[in-house]
């Protein structure tokens, strides 16, 4: 019920606006010039499919010359530094972004962050707003000057994580790290292959990714059973020294 006020608050304010964001997109000479053209979304109320109409008409201008510096700046209402920040750098890997720094940070009512990359083009938007969107976030402002400012808001935030089951279930994962939800359980099995040598690096968060707990082994370990504390919201598992220890994967079940 929360998520629905947000949503049609988020599509009144969009509406009543969203001549503004269109300008804010592709710039008041271009608004003019192609006015006729954009009266089919002046009223839109989602900025998904404005994005993608623009983008349909070739209204988006991303593209470069050369690749240069920028500086994208994200606006999270949310306020959630930590989390915000993840659900941020997921995002970007998820669209092919991997090196990139933040220059600027403040933590005032919002959480800003700016971030310096090189590219040939700006992040797309209408990727951005939809990857994110499956994070449980919403873009709800997008301006685009020098760089692009987006505001976002994030109070349905959360992580792309596999839900603890009570059968026993075998993951594999190239990068060597796990993220689990307890899913209402209150112990969790974890065991590797009697080939690898794991040594054990756990770690507990709660919903908005504070860490309440780090297990760490420094001798090799086949299996754990390792207690869920009910504030338990997401499990991070990985190896203390490297992903080569238990490349052929874990297998985990849950413990009421």
């Amino acid at each position: 019920m929360k998520k629905f006020f947000i949503l049609l608050s988020l599509a009144l304010l969009l509406n009543a606006n969203n001549v503004q964001i269109i300008k804010n997109l592709i710039g008041e000479e271009k608004f003019n010039t192609y006015n006729e053209l954009l009266k089919p979304v002046l009223n839109e109320t989602s900025l998904v499919k404005t994005l993608e109409f623009l983008q349909n008409n070739g209204l988006l201008d991303i593209f470069f010359d050369k690749p240069k510096i920028i500086h994208p700046t994200f606006i999270f209402t949310s306020n959630n530094p930590i989390f915000n920040t993840k659900t941020l750098y997921s995002v970007l890997n998820s669209l092919g972004y991997y090196y990139f720094y933040p220059v600027k940070i403040s933590k005032n009512q919002n959480y800003k962050i700016t971030l310096e990359m090189k590219s040939a083009h700006y992040i797309d938007p209408l990727l951005f707003t939809k990857t994110i969107q499956q994070r449980g976030c919403i873009v709800t402002s997008i301006i685009k000057k020098q760089n692009y400012i987006y505001t976002i808001n994030c109070d349905d935030e959360h992580l792309d994580t596999l839900k603890i089951v009570k059968k026993t279930i075998k993951l594999l994962n190239a990068k060597g790290i796990y993220w689990l939800s307890p899913n209402d359980f209150h112990q969790i099995m974890i065991t590797t292959s009697k080939y690898d040598n794991w040594y054990p690096y756990i770690v507990l968060y709660d919903k908005n990714l504070n860490i309440l707990n780090i297990i760490a082994k420094l001798n090799p370990q086949k299996t754990i059973y390792l207690n869920i504390p009910p504030e338990c919201k997401y499990i991070k598992i990985t190896d203390n020294f490297s992903k080569e220890n238990f490349k052929r994967g874990i297998y985990i079940k849950g413990i009421e």
